[in-house]
């Protein structure tokens, strides 16, 4: 009996180990994460800084600018540690378009408008570069982030408004608004902003916008289209410019003084006269 006894504890060891071997550890809870660093080039935090905060967007720019804030994000940095900042984020497994770092003003919402840097490389600088999270690959590390606190420790501002003529193309993907002092002439001084709005929604008949800046002599304000398939700078287009009210079809020049605000930089879009991919 007791032979008996040891045969049926030693089998139903066997048929343990057998299915612990063979079950499916993926019904299991997963836990998906983006990680990475802030890394600061430049500056230091402004006083009316509440926080940061780095958000990853499904969809960017969001067709609904609320949306971002439902989808994963950090929660609150220390923006006091340093110039450079870990950050994780619990996310769902999915693409997203962009990893992007908030800043919030005290007293105000936290919002695209407060961008402060996106996760991008050398080469697509400074389109974003999206992130895949899968099972296969449940954490992405090494997300990182470069920023500049310059980009709000600005004193002036430029508004206005940008209407569009004619049918969006099918592909549009980003808007890409920037300021420079002068004109870029090749692919390097393309890459030189002033300021840069990522925020611009697509596939409407007008938007605003509203630039801060630092004081100083603008001479080209400009709007770049993004297509789905474009990589890198270089092969941005051009949408149209703010144009001079004294010569028309020139660029217009925005003079600020410190603490300035300057409205009514207006931009003018006719897709019927522009060549897309």
């Amino acid at each position: 009996m007791k032979k008996y006894y040891w045969i049926l504890i030693f089998s139903i060891a066997l048929i343990t180990i057998w299915f612990s071997c063979n079950i499916d550890h993926g019904l299991y809870p997963v836990s998906y994460k983006i990680k990475g660093k802030v890394k600061f080039l430049r500056g230091n935090p402004p006083e009316n800084t509440d926080r940061i905060e780095v958000f990853a967007l499904k969809e960017f720019p969001p067709q609904d600018p609320q949306n971002f804030i439902y989808l994963g994000q950090s929660g609150k940095l220390d923006h006091t540690k340093g110039n450079e900042i870990d950050y994780e984020i619990q996310v769902s497994p999915t693409q997203y378009d962009a990893v992007v770092l908030l800043w919030k003003e005290k007293g105000y919402d936290i919002s695209l408008t407060g961008l402060i840097g996106i996760h991008t490389t050398l080469e697509q600088y400074p389109l974003p570069v999206p992130v895949e999270i899968s099972k296969a690959y449940p954490v992405v590390d090494s997300v990182d982030i470069f920023s500049d606190w310059n980009k709000v420790t600005k004193e002036a501002s430029i508004s206005g408004k940008i209407t569009y003529k004619g049918d969006w193309p099918e592909d549009s993907s980003l808007l890409l608004l920037a300021v420079y002092k002068q004109k870029p002439t090749d692919e390097t001084t393309l890459l030189f902003f002033e300021n840069i709005d990522y925020t611009q929604p697509l596939f409407v008949d007008s938007s605003s916008h509203r630039l801060l800046v630092s004081s100083g002599k603008y001479n080209y304000i400009v709007l770049f289209w993004v297509g789905k398939t474009v990589s890198k700078l270089s092969d941005v287009i051009e949408l149209g410019f703010y144009e001079s009210k004294n010569i028309p079809g020139q660029p217009g020049t925005v003079d600020l003084s410190t603490g300035g605000k300057v409205e009514n930089i207006d931009i003018h879009v006719d897709f019927s006269k522009i060549e897309f991919p």
